[in-house]
């Protein structure tokens, strides 16, 4: 009986675990229940980074940057030529999301779902939120994506120095070869101007459990 009850107190405290790190591992949700584009919260502000071009300073703001953390939204390419930047940004934690093509080279899913296998290879998850380049989003692109269960993303507004801030703004910074930064003046900015999570400008809290649409 002694050996019966010490296997069932084993396996309970497995179970726990076990759940336990379903929970952590599977940070996914979906934020609406049909597809939807989500371009601004209500809570404070959200930045995110659009990346496609390694801008030199890059890799040292990464390096220097200290909570709370923009979303990096990366592209296919720029994540695969760029691991050691990937480790800094898997080591620190910054959160980060899949950054797409042009609306127009989604002529199928299969363009879709090789972004989304690369993002997995690399961070070991699927992307929670994506975002197309040119920030279009057809119908037919939209139900791919919701179909992925990823949720999709397009700015308030793009950063610069003036610009008036409002509540549950999601800023933008392009990262692009052809655009100019001044990380310094985006430091700055970060600074003066805290910034939150997705997850807290639109919901007020974090999420961190698995949620899909019934």
């Amino acid at each position: 009986m002694r050996r019966i009850l010490l296997l069932l107190g084993s396996l309970f405290l497995i179970l726990l675990f076990y759940q336990k790190e379903i929970s952590t591992v599977l940070p996914t949700f979906n934020a609406t229940n049909e597809p939807a584009i989500i371009s601004k919260g209500h809570y404070g502000q959200t930045l995110m980074l659009e990346v496609t071009f390694s801008h030199e300073g890059f890799e040292t703001w990464l390096k220097n940057l200290k909570a709370p953390y923009p979303i990096l939204l990366l592209d296919k390419a720029w994540i695969e030529r760029s691991p050691s930047m990937i480790e800094i940004i898997k080591d620190k934690r910054i959160p980060t999301a899949l950054l797409g093509h042009n609306s127009t080279d989604y002529t199928n899913s299969k363009v879709l779902e090789e972004e989304i296998t690369i993002y997995k290879k690399y961070f070991d998850k699927e992307p929670l939120w994506f975002m197309t380049k040119d920030y279009i989003f057809p119908d037919d692109l939209q139900q791919m994506i919701f179909n992925q269960r990823i949720n999709m993303l397009m700015p308030t507004a793009l950063w610069h120095q003036e610009l008036s801030l409002e509540e549950g703004m999601i800023i933008s910074v392009p990262l692009h070869a052809h655009s100019t930064i001044d990380f310094e003046q985006l430091t700055l900015f970060m600074q003066q101007n805290p910034i939150v999570s997705i997850e807290e400008n639109l919901f007020g809290y974090q999420i961190k459990t698995k949620r899909f649409p019934q």
